[in-house]
């Protein structure tokens, strides 16, 4: 019927593979402020981009955003961007430009302002927070289209999650407020980007 042809017009839109120029942006800026960091020093970029609660308290506001694009230890930023790599493309597939965008950087903000209330005086750095909050979109994604996805998420998704949930509850230096925090704010974020993607997608087709 018109339902069927209509559901599987937007499957088939939503699963069609896309050129992910929104991910390629991002891992070109975290490339960047790596060789920054590099070239001028970690103390200046710390110093100048990473999150910290009295500085952001202070008025530097950007730092909830920077500090996702700066990563000091080469291992941080290359399993980062594997991941970034990974992931993002299925994601800017799956929601589109703009709401992975939306998606991304939400989950590092919120993620960040997590990271602030429960770790005030410290500095802290990287993708992972908005990396986590992809994660959790992927998952209510996986539910919404779970006819497609289903297996993926019970076998690949939340083993994956779960995993890099317990190794940072494992050893310190891990930002847990902000892996938490992404992951969250993800889920949410994916929830309103798939019934918004659904309503202007059914009313084109009406």
């Amino acid at each position: 019927g018109k339902k069927n042809d209509r559901d599987a017009k937007m499957a088939e839109d939503v699963f069609t593979k896309k050129n992910p120029i929104i991910t390629k942006i991002l891992i070109f800026i975290n490339l960047v402020m790596f060789l920054l960091s590099f070239i001028l020093g970690d103390n200046l970029m710390v110093g100048l981009f990473a999150n910290y609660g009295p500085a952001v308290e202070a008025g530097q506001i950007y730092r909830l955003f920077t500090s996702v694009f700066l990563h000091i230890s080469f291992f941080h930023f290359l399993f980062n961007m594997y991941a970034l790599y990974i992931i993002g493309p299925q994601i800017e597939n799956f929601f589109g430009k703009w709401r992975y965008l939306i998606i991304f950087l939400g989950s590092g903000l919120v993620g960040n302002l997590l990271s602030i209330a429960f770790n005030l005086g410290t500095f802290s750095l990287g993708a992972s927070g908005a990396i986590f909050g992809l994660l959790g979109s992927l998952i209510y994604f996986g539910y919404h289209y779970r006819v497609y996805l289903d297996s993926v998420i019970k076998s690949q998704i939340i083993p994956l999650i779960f995993l890099n949930l317990c190794i940072g509850f494992m050893f310190t230096g891990i930002d847990n407020a902000a892996h938490v925090g992404g992951l969250i704010t993800g889920f949410l974020l994916g929830i309103s980007a798939c019934i918004l993607y659904r309503r202007t997608r059914q009313s084109f087709f009406n």
